[in-house]
């Protein structure tokens, strides 16, 4: 695996176009990142964008700052290096997949438009670096270098985009959002959660809002679509509903926007956890007083599905995934969704309304129901990596 890197200029041109904005940070700051994030431990960067945006936002972010190597004060190692060009994005897992593989090697593709993102090996590394070093542009000595020998080449059909100009700019801005996901999205996180959070996601780096701000907003939110349920009538339990959404799409932008900032941290998991738990906790809470005001009985029910909420979030945090390897781990996965608890909501709007005497059951299994995810998924978890345990001491 290759630890080390170098962006470079592959033309006189890219000192400018590496300082255009993608989502509100210069481009070669984000090639930087996608560097880090792709595995390389350390990443020279050449001593011209001193005093630049791009430094700026170095010194911004502890973790980039401490993988960054100034090429006007530190060398980079005589050995095989990954050679990004300052303004060419593409996804870290193609520059992962680069540098897992032994020098020469190319990203396909990358080479094109005289970009070409390549592992060089030690002798062409101490050979450029120099060049590297002041900021001089090596994008022909490099294609030269291609053609002189045999290049492995990786990454077929990653998208690559070289940021030339505003237009082209907004193209590697596109990719970047596209790619805001996460792997545990469902199909209603993806047809409405993200597509609602990605403007308030490009609102929040454009106006300097911190993911743990978006946090403490979601929470917020989360607190005001629970007071609507709590209050009971069929507008506000309705009007709840669509604040949850709310609340649901800033807790979505809180992740989008650490991740586009690497601000990621142990404080802020921490916290989107605390909000999360909160928010339906005390939702949980609020559907049963609501039920006791309206049929007499579902506030203590309404607390003991509060607690199953709470457990649930504790199991999830000591055993992230079940793995949901066979249909029990499966199903497990499904009712810890979010699209779960809309279910729940969407049965107390429609119990509330036709048959209100109704809502205390519904209450009981609601109760019931979040102690028997937590406690399922237990024994499940558990059951599974003594099986895990049980197969690795088998001899071999």
């Amino acid at each position: 695996m290759i630890r080390q890197a170098a962006l470079y200029l592959p033309t006189a041109d890219d000192l400018h176009t590496a300082l255009l904005p993608v989502a509100g940070q210069p481009v070669a700051f984000r090639v930087l990142v996608y560097a880090v994030r792709a595995g390389a431990r350390s990443v020279g960067v050449p001593a011209v964008f001193r005093g630049t945006a791009v430094e700026a936002a170095i010194e911004a972010s502890a973790r980039i700052r401490t993988a960054t190597v100034w090429l006007d004060r530190d060398r980079l190692a005589d050995t095989a290096t990954a050679l990004v060009p300052v303004s060419s994005l593409t996804p870290p897992a193609a520059l992962a997949a680069l540098l897992a593989a032994p020098p020469p090697a190319m990203l396909a593709d990358a080479a094109e438009d005289g970009a070409a993102i390549v592992v060089a090996d030690a002798r062409l590394t101490t050979a450029l670096a120099p060049a590297l070093s002041a900021g001089t542009p090596v994008g022909h000595e490099i294609g030269h270098a291609l053609k002189s020998r045999e290049s492995t080449v990786v990454a077929r059909g990653a998208w690559h985009v070289h940021v030339r100009d505003a237009s082209t700019a907004r193209r590697a801005e596109d990719h970047l959002f596209a790619a805001l996901g996460s792997a545990i999205d469902t199909p209603l996180d993806r047809a409405l959660h993200r597509r609602l959070s990605r403007p308030v996601t490009r609102t929040a780096i454009a106006l300097g809002i911190t993911p743990n701000q978006l946090s403490v907003g979601s929470l917020l939110v989360g607190l005001a679509a629970a007071w609507c349920f709590w209050v009971g009538t069929a507008v506000a339990a309705v009007a709840g509903l669509f604040v949850y959404v709310a609340a649901v799409v800033l807790d979505h932008a809180d992740g989008e926007v650490a991740r586009l900032t690497f601000a990621e941290s142990r404080v802020g998991e921490w916290l989107d956890i605390l909000v999360d738990t909160l928010v339906h906790a005390t939702m949980v809470v609020a559907i049963g007083v609501a039920a006791e005001r309206m049929a007499g009985g579902g506030t203590l029910l309404g607390v003991v599905g509060a607690l199953g909420v709470v457990a649930s979030a504790a199991v999830a945090k000591v055993w992230p995934a079940t793995g949901g390897v066979d249909s029990v781990g499966a199903a497990l996965e499904r009712l810890g969704a979010r699209d779960g608890f809309y279910a729940m909501l969407l049965l107390f709007i429609a119990t509330r309304a036709l048959a209100p005497g109704a809502l205390p059951a519904l209450m009981i299994v609601v109760a019931l129901g979040s102690q028997a995810y937590w406690l399922t998924r237990a024994a499940y978890t558990l059951r599974a990596r003594a099986g895990r345990r049980k197969t690795a001491r088998r001899p071999k």
